[in-house]
């Protein structure tokens, strides 16, 4: 074989090796690039409140004829969004808790209420759990007429995580709600993140054989 071939066959395994780094880390980064966001939230009534951390979406809290029931939520992010807002169910599920009105009679509604949300994943959040004020309104009338207005404070709030394979930041916020007498309603949010995937061993073997390639071509021109 001439000097000629031996250096073609050496650019193109050097072509070969760079086109699967690139293929490699494209894998990586897409597979990185969403995000599983898993965990419960809690609330409760009353101005100054602390809501607990009662796991497992089994917590329940009433002021008048307003009931608030926690949630469980566990899904994935894409294109780095995701709106967690399934509808109520028993028991909650992939929402943020839900209110059930009855049709009691109740003059006025006229107080507060915080939801806490506690991330359980991605692996690393910080800080892992946040608290959301809102303010409570409307009435409820002897025939069951009439609604609440649950005004969340919705100004979205900053995390970070890193779980070994990817690392990134999101931010969450929690909308507002209308509720009719006699009626259920779930409590919603929406998660923006972004996502720096961290190579995987294999891909940096590719990237430094890669180079390694390159290096050897660049000397054995410099020879010639």
């Amino acid at each position: 074989m001439s000097k000629d071939v031996r250096v073609l066959a050496v650019r193109r395994s050097a072509t070969a090796i760079g086109a699967a780094v690139l293929l490699a880390l494209g894998a990586s980064s897409a597979l990185a690039a969403e995000t599983t966001f898993a965990g419960y939230t809690d609330g409760c009534f009353g101005l100054g409140c602390t809501p607990p951390t009662t796991a497992g979406g089994t917590q329940t809290t009433s002021f008048q004829g307003l009931t608030y029931t926690a949630s469980t939520f566990n899904s994935t992010t894409s294109n780095g969004f995701l709106g967690i807002g399934s509808a109520p169910g028993t028991p909650n599920f992939n929402n943020l808790g839900s209110f059930f009105l009855s049709t009691s009679p109740f003059t006025t509604y006229d107080g507060n209420f915080d939801v806490r949300v506690t991330f359980s994943a991605p692996a690393g959040t910080s800080p892992n759990t946040a608290i959301f004020d809102d303010v409570i309104t409307g009435s409820v009338s002897s025939t069951g007429g009439g609604g609440v207005y649950i005004n969340f404070d919705n100004t979205p709030k900053s995390f970070t995580f890193s779980d070994g394979s990817s690392s990134g930041s999101f931010t969450f916020a929690v909308n507002d709600l209308s509720i009719t007498a006699g009626d259920r309603v779930a409590v919603t949010g929406t998660i923006l993140s972004s996502v720096s995937p961290v190579p995987e061993p294999e891909t940096y073997a590719l990237m430094l054989a890669g180079l390694s390639a390159l290096g050897f071509i660049g000397r054995r021109r410099r020879k010639s």
